[in-house]
């Protein structure tokens, strides 16, 4: 498992990166944001919840109590913040500001795990997040701007970066002696809980259409069934600051799935932050390796 652990992590980073452009096609096609974003994480709560009751992994027989159960559900409010906050910062920004100040999650996450666990990131590690950084200015062809930029706009993609940092933090962290899908479906709770709030008078008001519920699916699938699970299972196997390092390759999969789907253009400085990105995710893992002798 420790050895598949960077793959699957890095895989639920890229899936991530999915959401942002079927969010602008459902967009296209006049599906409002509070409905969508409803049914996205219901269908996971419903899609998770299935998998749960049909595997009859029982929390009562998981060395669990109600303490932990409602930590783990509140700690699954923070990815429905991340979406929240994204989403309004969008309004305000462009999207090259908004994706580099969501990437800020990076050295947010390792700065977290290192005050809970005391201990703090080593040199490649350090060095890792700042290429990642250098990489996302880059990736996101976040220069030259051309008009103002929002403060209460980098505001809300700054509490997006910090709420996503918690993400990958909680799930690395709570509920660990939990099924990993069954800490994944109650995570889902959380998060559906917390939009169905913060979007109430919009879900309320709004019209349910089939386009509606079926890219609400999609997202889901992408957003959080496979890398709410693939964190679940796998982040915990990782060194601290692994995690949220191998987490960037968001941007670079954001980028590629814009260029297939949508059409955007990509220049030369973007695939050269890319290229950086994913240097930056390589560099640790293959200095761990190479620490534990699995490699010349």
């Amino acid at each position: 498992m420790k050895k598949l652990a960077p793959l699957f992590v890095g895989l639920g980073a890229v899936s991530f990166g999915i959401p942002a452009s079927l969010f602008k096609i459902a967009a296209r096609e006049g599906v409002v944001n509070g409905p969508l974003l409803f049914w996205s994480f219901l269908s996971a709560v419903v899609i998770l919840g299935v998998i749960h009751f049909a595997r009859r992994q029982w929390l009562r027989y998981q060395h669990t109590n109600w303490k932990q159960i409602g930590l783990v559900i509140a700690a699954g409010t923070a990815s429905g913040f991340t979406n929240t906050f994204y989403i309004q910062s969008l309004k305000l920004i462009p999207v090259a500001a908004a994706a580099v100040m969501l990437m800020q999650a990076v050295w947010l996450s390792v700065l977290l795990g290192a005050v809970i666990h005391r201990q703090w990131p080593s040199r490649v590690q350090v060095l890792s997040i700042v290429l990642v950084l250098i990489g996302t200015v880059l990736a996101a062809g976040l220069f030259p701007i051309t008009q103002a930029l929002s403060p209460l706009g980098l505001f809300f993609s700054f509490l997006a970066a910090c709420a996503y940092a918690c993400t990958m933090q909680f799930t690395a962290s709570l509920g660990n002696n939990l099924d990993a899908l069954s800490k994944t479906w109650l995570l889902c709770i959380g998060a559906f809980i917390l939009i169905s709030i913060v979007w109430g008078p919009q879900i309320v008001t709004a019209k349910v259409t089939g386009n509606t519920i079926l890219w609400g699916v999609l997202i889901a699938l992408f957003s959080m069934v496979f890398p709410l699970v693939a964190y679940s299972i796998f982040m915990p196997y990782l060194e601290l600051g692994i995690g949220p390092i191998l987490s960037s390759l968001e941007l670079p999969s954001s980028i590629t799935v814009a260029f297939i789907l949508l059409g955007e253009t990509v220049d030369w400085p973007q695939i050269v932050g890319v290229l950086v990105i994913i240097g930056a995710v390589i560099l640790p893992n293959v200095w761990s390796m190479r620490r534990r002798g699995q490699i010349n």
